[in-house]
Protein backbone atom coordinates (compact mmCIF):
# COMPACT_ATOMS: atom_id res chain seq x y z
CA UNK A 1 0.00 0.00 0.00
CA UNK A 2 1.23 3.64 -1.26
CA UNK A 3 1.44 5.97 1.98
CA UNK A 4 2.21 9.81 1.86
CA UNK A 5 4.92 9.81 5.22
CA UNK A 6 4.90 12.55 7.42
CA UNK A 7 8.06 14.71 7.45
CA UNK A 8 8.94 16.15 10.77
CA UNK A 9 11.88 18.04 8.48
CA UNK A 10 9.48 19.52 6.47
CA UNK A 11 6.68 22.32 5.68
CA UNK A 12 4.01 21.85 7.89
CA UNK A 13 1.52 20.61 5.61
CA UNK A 14 -1.47 19.83 8.29
CA UNK A 15 -2.66 23.20 8.78
CA UNK A 16 -5.42 22.20 11.12
CA UNK A 17 -3.34 20.51 13.57
CA UNK A 18 -1.03 22.34 15.80
CA UNK A 19 2.92 22.22 14.56
CA UNK A 20 1.41 20.63 11.48
CA UNK A 21 1.50 16.66 12.92
CA UNK A 22 -0.61 14.12 11.63
CA UNK A 23 -2.68 13.36 14.78
CA UNK A 24 -6.32 13.14 15.48
CA UNK A 25 -7.71 13.98 19.12
CA UNK A 26 -9.03 9.96 19.00
CA UNK A 27 -5.26 8.69 18.86
CA UNK A 28 -3.50 11.58 20.74
CA UNK A 29 -1.73 11.31 23.81
CA UNK A 30 -2.07 15.13 24.64
CA UNK A 31 -5.21 17.39 23.78
CA UNK A 32 -4.79 20.93 23.46
CA UNK A 33 -8.37 22.60 24.14
CA UNK A 34 -8.80 26.09 22.43
CA UNK A 35 -11.09 28.20 25.11
CA UNK A 36 -11.52 32.02 22.58
CA UNK A 37 -12.98 33.74 26.05
CA UNK A 38 -11.77 37.31 27.10
CA UNK A 39 -15.23 38.25 28.81
CA UNK A 40 -13.90 39.89 31.97
CA UNK A 41 -10.48 40.95 30.39
CA UNK A 42 -9.84 44.54 32.22
CA UNK A 43 -7.27 46.13 29.63
CA UNK A 44 -6.03 45.13 26.12
CA UNK A 45 -8.49 42.97 24.36
CA UNK A 46 -7.83 40.57 21.47
CA UNK A 47 -6.78 37.36 23.63
CA UNK A 48 -9.86 35.74 22.39
CA UNK A 49 -8.13 35.15 19.38
CA UNK A 50 -5.07 33.67 21.28
CA UNK A 51 -5.64 30.12 20.22
CA UNK A 52 -5.80 30.95 16.12
CA UNK A 53 -2.88 32.70 16.54
CA UNK A 54 -0.95 29.82 18.41
CA UNK A 55 -1.95 27.22 15.86
CA UNK A 56 -0.81 29.92 12.95
CA UNK A 57 2.62 30.09 14.38
CA UNK A 58 3.14 26.53 15.38
CA UNK A 59 2.51 25.57 11.54
CA UNK A 60 6.37 27.47 11.89
CA UNK A 61 8.04 25.69 14.76
CA UNK A 62 10.58 23.27 13.75
CA UNK A 63 9.68 20.43 14.98
CA UNK A 64 13.50 19.08 16.58
CA UNK A 65 14.18 19.50 20.27
CA UNK A 66 17.76 18.87 20.72
CA UNK A 67 16.62 17.91 24.88
CA UNK A 68 13.66 15.68 23.52
CA UNK A 69 14.86 13.11 20.97
CA UNK A 70 12.02 12.53 17.76
CA UNK A 71 9.72 15.13 19.79
CA UNK A 72 7.50 15.05 16.81
CA UNK A 73 6.62 11.62 17.66
CA UNK A 74 4.08 12.66 20.65
CA UNK A 75 1.08 12.55 20.24
CA UNK A 76 -0.28 16.47 20.15
CA UNK A 77 -3.51 17.30 18.87
CA UNK A 78 -6.00 20.41 18.94
CA UNK A 79 -9.33 20.07 20.29
CA UNK A 80 -12.48 21.32 17.76
CA UNK A 81 -12.43 25.15 18.06
CA UNK A 82 -15.52 26.26 20.07
CA UNK A 83 -16.84 28.63 17.48
CA UNK A 84 -20.14 29.39 19.81
CA UNK A 85 -18.42 30.16 22.81
CA UNK A 86 -16.15 32.61 20.81
CA UNK A 87 -19.39 34.14 19.07
CA UNK A 88 -20.97 35.01 23.07
CA UNK A 89 -17.53 35.71 24.44
CA UNK A 90 -17.53 38.82 21.97
CA UNK A 91 -20.77 40.53 22.58
CA UNK A 92 -20.34 39.96 26.53
CA UNK A 93 -16.87 41.53 26.51
CA UNK A 94 -18.31 44.86 24.77
CA UNK A 95 -21.28 44.82 27.58
CA UNK A 96 -19.00 44.07 30.24
CA UNK A 97 -16.63 47.49 29.02
CA UNK A 98 -19.43 49.97 28.95
CA UNK A 99 -22.06 48.68 31.59
CA UNK A 100 -21.74 47.08 35.37
CA UNK A 101 -25.04 47.36 36.51
CA UNK A 102 -26.34 44.77 38.47
CA UNK A 103 -28.33 42.97 35.57
CA UNK A 104 -25.19 42.78 33.43
CA UNK A 105 -23.23 41.26 36.15
CA UNK A 106 -25.46 38.62 36.81
CA UNK A 107 -25.91 37.77 33.19
CA UNK A 108 -22.11 37.94 32.49
CA UNK A 109 -21.30 36.12 36.03
CA UNK A 110 -23.65 33.20 34.60
CA UNK A 111 -22.24 32.85 31.14
CA UNK A 112 -18.38 32.49 32.56
CA UNK A 113 -20.05 30.06 34.62
CA UNK A 114 -21.57 27.93 31.73
CA UNK A 115 -17.72 28.49 29.97
CA UNK A 116 -16.14 27.33 33.19
CA UNK A 117 -18.83 23.95 33.29
CA UNK A 118 -18.51 23.51 29.69
CA UNK A 119 -14.42 23.39 29.84
CA UNK A 120 -14.65 21.13 32.91
CA UNK A 121 -17.26 18.73 30.77
CA UNK A 122 -14.79 18.40 27.64
CA UNK A 123 -11.89 18.08 30.06
CA UNK A 124 -13.36 15.30 32.30
CA UNK A 125 -14.52 13.51 28.46
CA UNK A 126 -10.72 13.68 27.27
CA UNK A 127 -9.27 12.89 30.81
CA UNK A 128 -11.49 9.87 30.94
CA UNK A 129 -9.77 9.11 27.53
CA UNK A 130 -6.49 8.82 29.26
CA UNK A 131 -5.41 12.06 27.81
CA UNK A 132 -3.72 14.95 29.28
CA UNK A 133 -5.39 17.83 28.85
CA UNK A 134 -4.24 21.41 28.25
CA UNK A 135 -5.82 24.81 27.68
CA UNK A 136 -5.02 27.66 25.49
CA UNK A 137 -6.74 30.97 26.08
CA UNK A 138 -8.25 33.35 25.98
CA UNK A 139 -7.87 34.86 29.40
CA UNK A 140 -6.35 33.51 32.50
CA UNK A 141 -10.26 32.22 33.91
CA UNK A 142 -10.26 29.79 30.73
CA UNK A 143 -8.29 27.20 32.38
CA UNK A 144 -10.18 26.92 35.74
CA UNK A 145 -13.15 23.98 34.33
CA UNK A 146 -9.66 21.94 33.17
CA UNK A 147 -8.42 22.25 37.23
CA UNK A 148 -12.04 21.72 38.49
CA UNK A 149 -11.64 18.06 36.08
CA UNK A 150 -8.18 17.40 37.22
CA UNK A 151 -9.86 17.64 41.03
CA UNK A 152 -11.91 14.66 40.10
CA UNK A 153 -9.21 12.75 38.67
CA UNK A 154 -6.02 12.82 41.05
CA UNK A 155 -6.32 13.13 45.04
CA UNK A 156 -3.92 15.74 44.99
CA UNK A 157 -1.50 18.33 42.94
CA UNK A 158 0.16 21.54 43.26
CA UNK A 159 -0.35 24.31 40.66
CA UNK A 160 3.11 26.18 39.31
CA UNK A 161 1.36 29.76 38.22
CA UNK A 162 4.08 31.93 35.74
CA UNK A 163 2.36 35.06 36.06
CA UNK A 164 3.16 38.58 35.88
CA UNK A 165 -0.47 39.30 38.86
CA UNK A 166 -1.74 37.18 41.61
CA UNK A 167 -4.61 36.34 40.59
CA UNK A 168 -6.11 35.72 43.70
CA UNK A 169 -9.16 38.50 44.32
CA UNK A 170 -12.45 37.12 45.32
CA UNK A 171 -13.48 39.23 42.24
CA UNK A 172 -13.42 42.08 39.99
CA UNK A 173 -15.49 44.78 38.65
CA UNK A 174 -17.61 42.35 40.95
CA UNK A 175 -17.02 39.37 38.16
CA UNK A 176 -16.44 36.26 40.27
CA UNK A 177 -15.33 34.51 37.06
CA UNK A 178 -12.50 37.41 36.71
CA UNK A 179 -9.03 36.90 35.11
CA UNK A 180 -7.62 38.39 38.36
CA UNK A 181 -9.87 35.66 40.00
CA UNK A 182 -8.24 32.65 38.53
CA UNK A 183 -6.02 31.55 41.49
CA UNK A 184 -8.69 32.62 44.22
CA UNK A 185 -11.17 30.05 42.21
CA UNK A 186 -8.92 27.29 41.63
CA UNK A 187 -8.13 27.08 45.71
CA UNK A 188 -11.08 26.14 45.97
CA UNK A 189 -10.74 23.26 44.49
CA UNK A 190 -9.84 20.67 47.50
CA UNK A 191 -7.28 18.60 45.49
CA UNK A 192 -5.41 21.65 44.99
CA UNK A 193 -2.85 21.29 47.94
CA UNK A 194 -0.11 24.14 47.16
CA UNK A 195 0.25 26.84 45.07
CA UNK A 196 3.67 28.41 44.11
CA UNK A 197 3.80 31.79 41.69
CA UNK A 198 6.44 33.24 40.57
CA UNK A 199 6.85 36.28 38.28
CA UNK A 200 4.72 38.26 40.40
CA UNK A 201 4.83 42.00 40.50
CA UNK A 202 1.95 43.36 39.81
CA UNK A 203 -0.79 43.23 42.79
CA UNK A 204 -3.19 44.45 45.28
CA UNK A 205 -3.26 45.21 48.89
CA UNK A 206 -5.77 42.30 49.76
CA UNK A 207 -3.62 39.89 47.89
CA UNK A 208 -0.29 40.71 49.10
CA UNK A 209 -2.08 40.05 52.42
CA UNK A 210 -3.65 36.74 51.22
CA UNK A 211 -0.16 35.43 50.29
CA UNK A 212 1.42 36.21 53.58
CA UNK A 213 -1.30 34.60 55.98
CA UNK A 214 -1.39 31.47 53.70
CA UNK A 215 0.34 28.70 54.35
CA UNK A 216 -0.09 26.83 51.07
CA UNK A 217 0.64 29.66 48.66
CA UNK A 218 4.60 30.52 48.20
CA UNK A 219 5.57 33.61 45.75
CA UNK A 220 8.47 34.03 44.01
CA UNK A 221 8.15 38.40 43.35
CA UNK A 222 9.98 39.25 40.33
CA UNK A 223 11.61 41.75 42.54
CA UNK A 224 12.73 39.93 45.20
CA UNK A 225 14.68 37.16 42.96
CA UNK A 226 15.98 39.49 40.86
CA UNK A 227 17.83 41.33 43.69
CA UNK A 228 19.11 38.15 44.38
CA UNK A 229 20.47 37.60 41.13
CA UNK A 230 21.73 41.24 41.37
CA UNK A 231 23.87 40.09 44.54
CA UNK A 232 25.82 37.10 42.85
CA UNK A 233 22.67 34.23 43.29
CA UNK A 234 22.26 32.25 39.97
CA UNK A 235 18.73 31.40 38.34
CA UNK A 236 19.94 27.44 38.59
CA UNK A 237 19.51 27.94 42.76
CA UNK A 238 16.15 30.24 42.40
CA UNK A 239 14.41 26.96 40.43
CA UNK A 240 15.85 24.77 42.40
CA UNK A 241 13.86 26.36 45.21
CA UNK A 242 11.19 26.37 43.47
CA UNK A 243 10.80 22.84 42.20
CA UNK A 244 11.57 21.41 45.90
CA UNK A 245 7.92 23.94 47.12
CA UNK A 246 6.39 21.30 44.25
CA UNK A 247 4.10 18.43 45.02
CA UNK A 248 4.79 15.18 43.00
CA UNK A 249 2.31 16.23 40.95
CA UNK A 250 2.11 19.46 39.11
CA UNK A 251 -0.40 21.73 37.01
CA UNK A 252 1.30 24.27 35.89
CA UNK A 253 -0.83 27.76 34.63
CA UNK A 254 1.38 29.89 32.36
CA UNK A 255 -0.29 33.34 32.00
CA UNK A 256 1.98 34.57 29.26
CA UNK A 257 2.59 38.27 30.89
CA UNK A 258 4.78 36.83 33.30
CA UNK A 259 7.40 37.01 31.08
CA UNK A 260 8.92 39.92 29.62
CA UNK A 261 6.19 41.94 27.58
CA UNK A 262 8.52 42.69 24.39
CA UNK A 263 7.66 38.61 24.13
CA UNK A 264 3.89 38.90 24.42
CA UNK A 265 3.76 43.10 23.65
CA UNK A 266 -0.21 42.11 22.31
CA UNK A 267 -1.11 40.36 26.23
CA UNK A 268 -4.14 42.01 28.06
CA UNK A 269 -2.01 43.52 30.81
CA UNK A 270 1.67 44.05 30.07
CA UNK A 271 4.37 44.38 33.16
CA UNK A 272 7.62 45.47 33.00
CA UNK A 273 9.94 42.57 33.79
CA UNK A 274 9.52 39.41 33.93
CA UNK A 275 10.65 36.29 32.56
CA UNK A 276 13.19 35.35 29.53
CA UNK A 277 12.25 32.89 27.50
CA UNK A 278 15.34 30.48 28.13
CA UNK A 279 14.81 31.18 31.86
CA UNK A 280 11.15 29.88 31.88
CA UNK A 281 11.96 26.91 29.50
CA UNK A 282 15.07 25.91 31.80
CA UNK A 283 12.19 26.23 34.61
CA UNK A 284 10.29 23.82 32.98
CA UNK A 285 12.12 21.19 32.05
CA UNK A 286 13.39 21.22 35.82
CA UNK A 287 9.86 20.71 36.86
CA UNK A 288 9.62 17.70 34.62
CA UNK A 289 12.45 15.89 35.67
CA UNK A 290 11.23 15.06 39.27
CA UNK A 291 7.78 15.80 39.15
CA UNK A 292 4.71 14.60 37.15
CA UNK A 293 2.91 17.64 34.84
CA UNK A 294 -0.85 16.58 34.43
CA UNK A 295 -1.62 19.32 32.85
CA UNK A 296 -1.51 22.45 31.79
CA UNK A 297 -2.60 25.71 30.32
CA UNK A 298 -1.18 28.82 28.50
CA UNK A 299 -3.28 31.97 28.61
CA UNK A 300 -3.66 35.75 28.16
CA UNK A 301 -2.08 35.34 24.51
CA UNK A 302 -2.31 38.21 22.47
CA UNK A 303 -3.98 38.37 18.48
CA UNK A 304 -0.18 38.77 17.42
CA UNK A 305 2.46 36.88 15.46
CA UNK A 306 4.77 37.79 18.38
CA UNK A 307 2.57 36.39 21.02
CA UNK A 308 1.15 33.40 18.66
CA UNK A 309 5.30 32.62 18.19
CA UNK A 310 6.13 32.50 21.94
CA UNK A 311 2.87 30.51 23.10
CA UNK A 312 2.93 27.76 20.25
CA UNK A 313 6.75 27.57 21.65
CA UNK A 314 6.16 27.21 25.03
CA UNK A 315 2.88 24.95 24.02
CA UNK A 316 5.37 22.18 22.30
CA UNK A 317 8.27 22.65 25.42
CA UNK A 318 5.80 21.82 27.98
CA UNK A 319 3.49 19.25 26.03
CA UNK A 320 6.71 17.08 25.45
CA UNK A 321 8.39 17.54 28.33
CA UNK A 322 4.14 16.50 29.96
CA UNK A 323 4.89 13.30 27.87
CA UNK A 324 8.37 12.80 28.55
CA UNK A 325 7.43 9.32 30.40
CA UNK A 326 5.49 8.62 27.72
CA UNK A 327 6.84 6.00 25.35
CA UNK A 328 6.77 7.17 21.42
CA UNK A 329 3.83 5.66 19.10
CA UNK A 330 5.04 3.12 16.91
CA UNK A 331 5.60 5.74 13.79
CA UNK A 332 6.93 3.18 11.60
CA UNK A 333 4.75 4.38 8.93
CA UNK A 334 4.99 8.04 9.03
CA UNK A 335 8.95 7.68 8.88
CA UNK A 336 10.92 9.96 7.29
CA UNK A 337 10.43 10.40 3.55
CA UNK A 338 13.73 10.10 2.42
CA UNK A 339 14.25 7.26 4.75
CA UNK A 340 10.99 5.75 2.45
CA UNK A 341 12.25 6.41 -0.55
Amino acid sequence: MNRIPFDPNGPASNSENLFGLPYSVSDADLVVIPVPWEVTASFGSGTSKGPAAVLESSLQVDLHDIEIPEAWRTRIALDKFPIKIFEKGQGLNQVARENYGADSLESINDACEEMVQWVQERSNELLSDGKIVATVGGDHSTCLGLIQALGSHYNSFSILQIDAHADLRSSYCGFTHSHASIMHNALKVPQVNKLVQLGIRDLCEEEANIIRDSDNITTYFDSKYRESIFRGDIWANIVEEIVSNLTSQVYISFDVDGMNPALCPNTGTPVPGGLEYQEATYLLKKVAETKEIIGFDISETGNGMIDGNLSARLLYKMANLALRIKKPHDTSQMAHAQGNQ
